[in-house]
Formats: structure tokens, sequence, C-alpha cells
């Protein structure tokens, strides 16, 4: 079934992507060539309901990606990419810097992070390396807040010339992820029915690659992944 949804998902969103320019305002980069990869998928596909992380998606591309019930089925769809091992939900390890902007919080700060990026769950699990960062997965409750949330943020640390200008983070529905991996496993976050998110100002992927507007003007949503 799952393998099903995948095939169905990527082909919907090869489709939506290849048509949506026609339907939206332009973005910052605007449509371009290429294709999206079809593949695995441990999410659902499809659905344009509010009020379980989709507000604000219906008749976007955004409607089109995968979808997950929590972070135990998140984690399922990140183990068709890359390895996720040793989940953990505890505050010590689910503090991420590059959302609470220390790289160790408190219960009470994230909360207050969650409120203000529409963050519902949060886990981590290791990658291939455990000695290097665990793999940062988000189930959101708002993803235009979290957009939001996550373009303030971007242009604060590049202005701050802390910030980096490269996709990092893949979102769906109603998730979003930021893997420490290699460039096949980050690449292959795309077939799960995944696309990159990108706010950063004048930000411009590849001619080959393809982007779209995100739900919050001034990011995008590309499936070229930055080596």
């Amino acid at each position: 079934m799952r393998t099903k949804q995948a095939v169905a998902a990527a082909a919907a969103l090869l489709a939506l992507m290849g048509t949506a320019s026609c339907a939206e305002d332009a973005g910052p980069s605007g449509n371009q060539s290429g294709q999206l990869p079809t593949g695995k998928n441990g999410g659902q596909a499809g659905g344009r309901s509010d009020g379980d992380g989709t507000a604000g998606v219906g008749g976007r591309v955004e409607a089109q990606l995968a979808k997950v019930a929590g972070t135990d089925e998140l984690i399922r769809l990140i183990k068709n990419a890359t390895t996720c091992t040793s989940p953990s939900t505890k505050p010590k390890d689910t503090s991420f810097s590059d959302i609470d902007g220390v790289s160790e919080g408190t219960a009470a700060a994230m909360a207050k992070t969650n409120a203000e990026w529409g963050i519902k769950e949060r886990v981590t699990c290791d990658g291939r390396d455990a000695s290097a960062n665990g793999h940062e997965l988000l189930v959101i409750s708002d993803m235009a807040r979290f957009e939001t949330a996550f373009k303030a943020r971007q242009a604060a640390d590049l202005a701050a010339g802390e910030g980096d200008t490269r996709t990092r983070w893949f979102i769906g529905q109603n998730f979003a992820a930021r893997i420490f991996a290699t460039d096949s496993d980050e690449r292959e976050m795309l077939s799960l029915g995944t696309l990159g998110l990108n706010c950063a100002p004048h930000y411009a992927a590849p001619p080959q690659s393809t982007t779209q507007p995100a739900i919050v003007k001034g990011c995008i949503l590309t499936n070229y992944v930055d080596a």
C-alpha cells in the first residue's frame, strides 16, 4: 500500500510541479525545467484538510506532498532514505539550534518555540554516523507558520553572517525534516514525497531543477539538493 501511495504521490507531484506556475503567482525563482524523482514513500499522500498541519495548503504544491500521522510514521518514512536509529523525544535531544536559536534549551523554551513555529511534535534519531548531529524531525501543526518563522530565522542568520543559503530542510504536507547524512541520502528524501524548503533572499536553484512558490511569499520549494 505504501509503495502504491508513493508512486501516486510522485506522479501527482510531478504533474502539479509542471503546471503550478500557471496557477500561482510567480515566486522568487519561478518554475524551471526538471523532473521529480519517483520512488519509495512511507507517508500518506493527498488530502487538503486543515487542523492537521495542512492549514493553507489546499490547492498548492504542498497538497501533493507526503503526510504522516505522527512521529512514529515520520521515523518510518525517513528510514526509507537513511538510517534513523535511537529515536528520542527527550528535550535534551530535541533542542535544535536552527529552530530554537540555542544549542540546548529547556522544555519551556521549546514549548514557546513550538507555538511560534507551528510545531506539534519533535523527535530526533541517529544517522549513519552516530557521532554526527542527529536528524531533526518535526510534525507541523501549521505549515504557513513554520515557513514564516523559518524565513525570519534564515534572514536573521544571513544578516549576522552566520546563515546558510543551501536547501537543508525537506517538507511534506505536515512535517519538516533536516537530515545529517550523505548527499545521496538527501536526494533520496525527494522520493519520499518531500521537497526542499528555502527562504534565502535571491536564492536561485540551478536551471535543471524545478522550483515553485511555497505558502509564504519569498520561500520556494525545490527538487534541487545542494551538494
